[in-house]
């Protein structure tokens, strides 16, 4: 079974990452979410738990 998603973009920003409650396995079978705001932030997450929080900053000069 192949999955048909739309595909994105690579980008890049500068902001600040936070890693959340690290499986205690490194292989995973389940459900991975990935949500994009229109204000830069990121979230990925696996079987509906917060793993990768991601919010752009202004880089200071």
């Amino acid at each position: 079974m192949k999955n048909s998603i739309d595909s994105y973009p690579e980008t890049h920003q500068f902001g600040r990452i936070s890693i959340e409650n690290l499986p205690e396995n490194k292989l995973i079978e389940g459900d991975l979410g990935i949500q994009i705001a229109d204000d830069g932030r990121v979230w990925v997450c696996i079987n509906g738990i917060a793993f990768i929080r991601f919010k752009p900053v202004k880089k200071e000069k």
